[in-house]
């Protein structure tokens, strides 16, 4: 992986990770690094877009990506996220552009408060249709 090659640290591939017991809530990293924090990786559509963040760095971070990795701490519990970008159309060794992400505790209160609140919505949306969460997988026998 070139974030590895480049970095110097490894990052282990996970499917997902819970926050909770009930499932309810949880992240899919793209990888937990050596180093103990997360990593988020992405390849843009556009050079355009790889070259702004590639010179700008967090402050040409998408709003969405920002929020993503935010969550991802929360999820977590990490206090570092590795972001990346990686645009094969650059010449080899400037093809990929990364940085730490600081967690943004102001961030993990508003999802402290958000989240569950989502979920309460979530729950009456689901009850209207008669689906209780978790039922769901009662089709495929757990």
């Amino acid at each position: 992986m070139t974030f590895e090659f480049y970095t110097g640290l490894t990052a282990k591939e996970v499917p997902i990770i819970f926050k909770d017991e009930q499932l309810r809530i949880a992240c899919s990293p793209d990888g937990i690094c050596s180093d103990g924090s997360g990593l988020e990786l992405k390849c843009p559509n556009n050079t355009d877009v790889f070259i702004d963040l590639a010179l700008n760095g967090i402050n040409a971070m998408k709003k969405e990506y920002v929020a993503q990795v935010q969550y991802s701490m929360w999820v977590t519990g990490k206090d570092i996220w590795h972001f990346a970008n990686f645009d094969p159309r650059m010449p080899a060794g400037k093809e990929i552009a990364y940085f730490l992400v600081e967690r943004d505790e102001k961030m993990m209160k508003e999802f402290d408060e958000l989240v569950p609140e989502f979920i309460e919505v979530m729950d009456q949306g689901l009850n209207k249709l008669g689906i209780q969460f978790g039922n769901q997988w009662s089709v495929y026998g757990k």
